[in-house]
């Protein structure tokens, strides 16, 4: 087989493997219909075992002329249960056997997927070993093509998981914060006590713990956004401790309602913070798919000049 067969051969793979995943999927569903059945079908069986044998409830429908009736009714009953319970059998086992003969469809061509990719190997040796020629020339600008874009990638899976992290402590201060608005609210406006002080406190001590870990998380965030091409780091200062709520613990109203808009106001900014973290997460997957696409026509073009060798 030459290797433009091989290559058209391997490309069926994904699809294959995509149907043994739905497969699969199907299977279980089918395990859980076999099961379900089957546990119906065996209640109905004992249900005219019952009133087969003289049970009480046997007796009773005897007494008032219902037996055949109620015993006709169950047999019916157990007829269809099984009939349900074969079906679903043949279903699974239809699946199973499709699923075997998947399988080794699959196994055959993961094993000329081998053949072909240690076949594009060996070109590939032969050809980068002649880079003053017209081939090897173009190899090696796809080659170092190639480097960049996965370079480019990397740099972005890295922002992504930053910015998650970022978001994910922004979600918890905002969470605080909320709690903490609540308190508030019922502590300036019904003057409570030392309870509902305490409550508030901890909400906001809460919230100030995952500030620092939220600038962190920012300042790393802006510089893995720097590092990628077309994306701007703007959007993301951090909230300073002179703009964050402060502790205080007189019993005035005017102090509460000043905590009150401080923790307003905090939460405002997180919320924004948090739609542009949305915002940087949005843009950054684009690009990932923009790159993820040039990697693979990268990687088309370099098969392409393999096999013309």
């Amino acid at each position: 087989m030459c290797i433009i067969e091989l290559r058209d051969r391997v490309l069926m793979l994904p699809a294959l493997e995509k149907r043994m995943r739905l497969l699969l999927e199907e299977i279980r569903k089918a395990e859980e219909d076999v099961s379900s059945l089957l546990q119906k079908y065996e209640r109905g069986s004992r249900d005219v075992e019952r009133l087969q044998k003289d049970s009480f409830s046997a007796f009773l429908f005897k007494l008032i002329g219902k037996y055949e009736d109620k015993l006709e009714k169950e047999q019916r009953g157990e007829i269809n249960a099984k009939i349900d319970y074969d079906r679903a059998v043949t279903h699974l086992e239809s699946l199973t056997s499709e699923k075997d003969e998947l399988a080794g469809r699959i196994a055959a061509l993961k094993s000329e997927e081998r053949k072909y990719h240690a076949e594009l190997e060996k070109r590939r040796r032969e050809i980068s070993g002649r880079l003053s020629e017209p081939n090897g020339k173009r190899y090696a600008e796809l080659e170092a093509e190639r480097n960049a874009i996965i370079s480019q990638i990397t740099e972005i899976e890295e922002a992504l998981k930053v910015a998650a992290r970022a978001k994910s402590t922004a979600q918890k201060i905002a969470k605080s914060l909320e709690s903490a608005e609540g308190w508030a609210t019922f502590d300036a406006f019904t003057r409570g006590g030392i309870i509902t002080h305490m409550a508030k406190y901890s909400h906001i001590d809460e919230a100030e713990k995952n500030f620092n870990i939220l600038s962190h998380d920012l300042r790393e965030l802006r510089a893995e956004l720097s590092d990628v091409q077309g994306l701007s780091a703007a959007g993301f200062t951090e909230i300073s401790s002179g703009q964050r709520t402060v502790d205080f613990w007189f019993d005035n109203i005017f102090t509460d309602l000043s905590v009150r808009s401080k923790i307003i106001d905090n939460a405002k900014q997180v919320n924004s913070l948090i739609k542009n973290i949305t915002a940087a997460e949005s843009a950054l997957k684009s690009k990932l798919n923009e790159k993820e696409k040039e990697f693979a026509k990268n990687q088309r073009s370099e098969e392409d000049l393999l096999i013309s060798v």
